[in-house]
């Protein structure tokens, strides 16, 4: 194994990660749309609202009354979030999201055929929203 010989003096910040700088400042009020899905594997409804800025998704909010869903839920509803409010292009979000597979298998849906996870229908959903 080599050793390293020198002092590391300076480091540089790299241009491309987001930064607090580069995030767009939430509206009092904002248009949006919200989606109610009811797969066949819950047993309620789940609402999947997505507001807009500047005709660009900007926040997501995942609720449903089901109690095992709301931690998974909630984490995705944050995570998604944030990358909205830095990144223009999602469509390498909306991919992964339609790549969950159920381990379960996941379900079929009226006018979409088989559907392999929730979160894949959240991607779904987010993809129709957007327009591709």
């Amino acid at each position: 194994m080599q050793k390293i010989q020198q002092k590391i003096t300076k480091a540089e910040l790299k241009k491309d990660i987001p930064n607090s700088e580069s995030k767009k400042e939430r509206q009092d009020v904002m248009r949006g749309k919200t989606y109610k899905i009811k797969p066949d594997t819950f047993d309620h409804a789940i609402y999947i609202t997505i507001n807009d800025l500047e005709d660009k998704p900007f926040e997501i909010f995942i609720n449903t009354k089901c109690p095992k869903s709301i931690s998974w839920m909630m984490t995705v509803t944050r995570m998604l979030s944030a990358i909205m409010r830095v990144e223009d292009d999602l469509s390498f979000i909306i991919a992964e999201l339609k790549n969950i597979h159920d381990p379960e298998g996941g379900y079929f849906y009226k006018g979409m055929g088989h559907v392999p996870s929730v979160q894949a229908h959240i991607g779904y959903i987010l993809e129709k929203h957007i327009g591709h």
